[in-house]
Parts: structure tokens; sequence; C-alpha cells
């Protein structure tokens, strides 16, 4: 008995030490689970072929590059999970890409719906007391940090190919460190704050975001109710639209109005309001509700937004900081502005490319100044409007513009010694420039600036053209009404200076060609820009002289992006 008692003791001790080490050895073999998503998120990107997920924002060869280069520096690391699950800058990047609206973008480019719909999936098994699955978290590493470059991307240097669409656009895509602003997001556990460090910083742009998020607040709230047609509305009468001209107006701020007037009358202080939004609108602002208006007043919400988000993202193209002394020039404003200080400190009317003839779009710095200029007549205007005419008749160009076999100043050729019969526009060997004098079409002074268009910054002889609400009337550069007045500017800064207006005019007045190089050069930007707020803080919209704002399309993308808020379906 005792024997046997004996060797069941033994065999009970043998069993206990095989169950040790049965489990010990399973304990060995378990791993973390960031270790197996780490080697799936390697097998997917280093090891393998890879492919993006979102393919939206690159192409496939730049996202996989992205994404190899992130995780081998990592060792396949996941970003956005870690044993127990997602965490919390997994919740931060979802909760901005879901916000992308504000920011003049759309969710939709950024894969939310299925982001939203991976992490909701993975939080039910881990509620559910069920295994994570190794293969999706590697999905949503993949996906957040795919979004993430693809959001950051848009966010610092443009989401449209600007290039493309416009074939006079010489901006350059400002590039950003994708990878390094990921890590530095990570580790500081700062999402927004490490993006904002990344957008452009200058004063148009960051008041063109708060204007944008007012106006998605007014189309959550249910947008702003249409004003009935009708004879035109103007101080003194009763009308009962007034009441929601009334409310439309206060809706965008453009006056102190009280929100309890529910008059029918049509006062002083509203039309007060209706000429600020005429102005900030680029209408005849005499305080008149007629039908040109009124189709503004009527441009709904959705609209606005969608040119907004358009003019930010062409925004997100110029240069980080414009420059504290700077000169800008907006096209479809036919304006050109020095700000000094973050202060416009001068005006000018300007005159622009017709929509044949687009001005380029660009930055640039201004180099000299041209008194009594010689006009470079380019070979595309020599051959499209000189040829016809000089093989009509040889002796049409005067003695005002000479003809050059060399370039612009050598080997000077007698037009009527040409026998332009002969020639054709595809062999066009010479050049054509037109001497100073009051005729010329550069006028009395040129501003020079590096640009691959050639375009310039210039007087004109047909003064007459200023006096126009819409001037795109040039080949490409810009014309100005004053130039002096720019000239005298650009010399006052300038060491050593001895030019005042007065000084610039005589010198003019010899009529002899005068370079004037600049050792103070001031950053000149052309921009294309419907919509802007000005140094008052106003915001200012304007027709598409261009028609590059594409609207329709950009509307769906604003459309399907907006929510709007609970019980707020019905218009203001």
């Amino acid at each position: 008995m005792r024997l046997r008692n004996v060797h069941i003791l033994r065999v009970m001790l043998l069993a206990g030490i095989a169950l040790t080490w049965i489990v010990t050895t399973g304990m060995l073999d378990a791993r973390p689970l960031t270790e197996e998503v780490a080697d799936r998120i390697l097998q997917r990107t280093v090891n393998g072929s890879g492919k993006s997920l979102l393919n939206f924002a690159y192409n496939d060869q730049d996202t996989v590059r992205l994404l190899q280069a992130f995780y081998t520096d990592r060792n396949g690391l996941p970003a956005w999970s870690g044993n127990e699950g997602p965490n919390e800058q997994a919740a931060d990047l979802l909760r901005i890409l879901k916000r992308a609206t504000r920011e003049g973008l759309s969710p939709q480019d950024y894969g939310v719906a299925r982001i939203e719909a991976l992490i909701a999936t993975i939080n039910l098994d881990r509620e559910g007391s069920q295994p994570l699955n190794v293969e999706q978290l590697a999905d949503l590493d993949l996906l957040l940090t795919e979004a993430f470059f693809s959001y950051t991307s848009h966010f610092s240097g443009g989401r449209a190919d600007h290039q493309r669409h416009y074939p006079g656009w010489v901006f350059k895509r400002r590039q950003t460190d994708l990878i390094k602003t990921l890590t530095s997001a990570l580790e500081s556990r700062e999402m927004e704050a490490t993006l904002n460090e990344v957008a452009p910083r200058f004063y148009g742009y960051t008041k063109l975001r708060e204007r944008l998020n007012e106006y998605i607040d007014i189309a959550e709230a249910g947008g702003w109710r249409k004003i009935p047609a009708g004879r035109p509305l103007m101080k003194g009468m009763r009308d009962k639209r007034v009441r929601t001209l009334r409310k439309r107006l206060i809706s965008t701020g453009m006056a102190s109005l009280s929100q309890a007037k529910t008059d029918t009358y049509f006062d002083l202080d509203l039309e007060t309001a209706v000429r600020r939004f005429q102005r900030q609108h680029g209408l005849r602002e005499d305080g008149i509700v007629g039908r040109t208006t009124l189709v503004e007043l009527n441009v709904p919400v959705e609209v606005r937004i969608c040119q907004m988000a358009v003019n930010l993202d062409r925004l997100r193209w110029l240069p980080y900081e414009l420059g504290d002394r700077h000169i800008l020039i907006n096209i479809p404003d036919f304006n050109l502005e020095i700000v000094e200080d973050k202060r416009v400190v001068m005006h000018i009317r300007a005159i622009v490319g017709k929509t044949d003839k687009r001005t380029n779009l660009l930055s640039s710095r201004i180099t000299a100044i041209e008194l009594n200029p010689y006009w470079k007549i380019p070979k595309s205007i020599a051959v499209e409007e000189f040829l016809p005419q000089l093989k009509r008749n040889p002796r049409y160009l005067g003695k005002k513009i000479k003809v050059f076999a060399g370039d612009y100043q050598t080997n000077p050729v007698s037009p009527t010694s040409i026998k332009w019969s002969r020639v054709t526009a595809e062999n066009f060997p010479y050049f054509l420039r037109q001497e100073p004098g009051s005729d010329n079409p550069l006028g009395r002074v040129k501003f020079v600036f590096s640009n691959e268009a050639d375009i310039y910054i210039h007087d004109t002889p047909t003064r007459n053209l200023f006096t126009q609400d819409k001037r795109s009337f040039s080949h490409g550069c810009v014309r100005i009404e004053k130039p002096v007045d720019l000239a005298a500017y650009l010399l006052k800064i300038q060491p050593n200076n001895r030019w005042s207006s007065q000084n610039i005019q005589a010198e003019i007045r010899k009529g002899k060609n005068l370079p004037l190089p600049l050792n103070e050069r001031v950053p000149v930007h052309i921009v294309y820009q419907t919509v802007w707020i000005d140094r008052e803080g106003n915001l200012n919209f304007r027709p598409d002289i261009y028609d590059i704002d594409n609207i329709p399309a950009n509307l769906l993308m604003v459309l399907a992006s907006l929510k709007q808020s609970p019980g707020a379906s019905s218009p203001q």
C-alpha cells in the first residue's frame, strides 16, 4: 500500500513538473502585441512591395517610399497603437482629420470613414475581451500614417495642382519634411501644435482661415435665407424683404444692426451696411439693393465657403513669410499695394493680362527701375502683330521701332532692306525694339524683377483705361496708374538716396534711357485671390475673371464635408 502511494506521488510530481515546463515555455514564447504588429508592418512596407492605402496625395511610389523610410527608422514599431489598442495620438489625429473642412480641406481625402470604422472594430474587440487583431492594427497604423502625410502635405503646401490648371503658375509648392514633422508630433504628443508650425504665417492666410470657420458655423446653423426678387430696395422704403436683408447682413458681420429690430423700414443704418457689402464685393457703392447687389447677397453660404477654401489653397503655395516690406498685386482686384510693417502704405490701380494673355503668378524681387525704358518687343507680338503689317508696308515701323539681327541692341538692320514677304513666323530672325517716348507701351517707368515669363510692372500711355472697373487689358505685364510714386518709394529706401518724385520727373523729361539698379530689393508677389482679407479685417470677394476657381467641382467636396448641426436645417 505504501509502495502504491509512493508511486502515485511520483507520478503527480512528474506531472507537475511537466505542467510547469509547458506553462513556462508558453510564457517565454508569448510576445508583446506591438512586436507582432511591427513585424506585420515591416512585411508590408520594407520587406514587401507595399502599396498606398489612401492613394490620393501621392502616387504609389512616393507613398511607399515615405512609409518605408518612416517605419525602417522605427523598426516597424506602430505609431498609433500599443498593446491595449489605439493610443491617444490616434484619437488626436482622427479629430484633426474630421475637422479638415475648417481648414478648407476634405475629410474624405484622408480616409476618415475607413479609419473610424477600423477603430470602432478594434475597440469592440477590446471591450469584449477578445484578442486584438494584428492585421487590423497594422492596417490602422498604415492608414493613419499615410493620412498624416497626405493631410500635412495639403495643409502646408496646397492640395490642388495649380501648376497643371494655370499655365502661368510659377510658384513652387512649399516642401515640408513629412517624416520629421510626424516624428515631432508623436514625440511631443502635441499633434495640432506641430501641424500649425508648418502652416503659412502671413496675415492674409491666418485671417482667411478664421473667416472660413465663421462661414462654416453659419452653414451648420442652416445658412441664410434668400432675399426674394422685386423692386430695388433703398433708404426710405418699407418692404417686408427688409427684415430678411437685415438678417443677411448681420449674419456676416456687415453691420452692427440690432438683431431684435424687425421693422420693414429701410433706414440709414441699413443703407450704410449695404454700402459696406457693396464695397467688399467690388460693386458700385450706392446703398441700393438692385439686381447685381441682390445676386451677390443671395449667393449660398456653401459657395462662399468653397471660394474661401480654393483661395486658402492658393495661398499655401506662397512663401512662408511675404516679407516685412513687400509689394502685393492681386489680379482679380486689379490692384497693387505696398505693405510695410503689416500696414498698407500705398494703393495703386493696376491693369493685368487679358483672359487669353494671363498674367503669371509668382514671387520675385524688384532688382531695378528703368526710366524712359526701351520696349523689347516679344517675339510672339512681333510675328503676330507686326509681321503682317510689315509684309504690307516695310516702312510701317517708322523711326521709333528699330530692327536688330543679333539681340535687342546689336547689329541694327534697316527694315526697308528686308524682304519681309519671305519672312514667316517660323523663320523670324529679328529683334524689334521701340525707343523711349511718350507712345512707348511701357510708358516712362519700368520695374524689373527676375521671372521666367519676362514680364514687368510698368507705366502706360493709355491712362484712360484706369477708369474702368474691370482692367484686364495687357499682354501679361502689370501696368500701374502711379509709376512715379512707386519708383519714389523704392528709391527712398535705398542707401544714399538722392531721388525724389521731382528728381524722377526731371530725369524722365530728358527722354534718355536710365537704368537704376536697386540694392534694397523689395519682394513682389503676384497672386490670384478672388477672396481675401484686407488690412482692416474686411472679407472681400471678386469675380473669377480667369475662371480658375472651379467652383462646381469644389462645391461637391464642400457639400459632402459639411455636417449640419441638429435642428439647424432651416435658413436663418
